[in-house]
């Protein structure tokens, strides 16, 4: 029995190595050195830590991570760009299996189906979980607001309504502002913040990214 746990637990503290070393870079700016190789490895060590521990979600999304970097690294290459998308989307699905309450998990099901398959019922399903089941999780929100920006107008009036109060508890972020306006504003949804940018700060960030891309404002939110 003792053995048992031994080996359970070595294998469990292999597993966390193993994904610290394989984690997916968080933004471009940390793409540098990231070679073919170094994917292929970072692949590797994940599938040998899910073996080792088939029920870990984390495993899981860490993977479809992995793969949604390499659909957007391959996007111009469309047949090994949708098949990364595909991999990205079945490693959500089976993250989410594995915790079906994690909303992390759901927000970026939610991503990689509209990716693969257009604004249909399963993203909006997806979507809606995520922004319920994990509320106040930032980086959650954050992602389950780029997808309902994207899938504002098939959404129902409650999936608008739920979408627009995680956009006002995302500005409660100072730091976040500028990434959901341009969020916004890739997405062709700037309308939706033009009575919720209240403080001048914010407004002041809006303005100025629409100058810089040549657009014209939003009326004033009424004071």
């Amino acid at each position: 029995m003792c053995f048992a746990a031994t080996v359970l637990a070595l294998g469990w503290a292999w597993g966390d190595l193993a994904v610290r070393a394989a984690k997916a870079p968080d933004r471009i700016g940390q793409m540098a050195g990231m070679t073919p190789q170094r994917w292929q490895r970072a692949l590797d060590r994940l599938y040998q830590a899910r073996a080792l521990e088939p029920l870990n979600a984390d495993y899981a999304a860490e993977l479809g991570r992995h793969y949604a970097w390499l659909a957007w690294l391959s996007r111009s290459a469309p047949e090994a760009s949708r098949l990364n998308r595909k991999k990205s989307r079945a490693a959500y699905a089976e993250a989410i299996g594995r915790r079906p309450s994690w909303g992390f998990a759901w927000a970026n099901y939610a991503e990689a189906s509209l990716l693969e398959g257009g604004a249909g019922d399963e993203a909006r399903l997806a979507l809606e979980r995520a922004m319920r089941l994990a509320p106040w999780e930032t980086r959650t929100q954050l992602k389950a607001l780029l997808v309902g920006f994207s899938l504002w107008d098939g959404l129902d009036q409650p999936q608008q309504a739920a979408l627009t109060a995680s956009l006002q508890r995302a500005l409660l972020i100072d730091e976040d502002v500028d990434l959901i306006v341009r969020m916004a504003l890739q997405t062709g949804r700037e309308s939706l913040l033009s009575n919720l940018l209240t403080k001048a700060r914010h407004r002041e960030i809006l303005q100025r990214i629409l100058s810089q891309s040549g657009r014209l404002g939003v009326s004033p939110a009424p004071q």
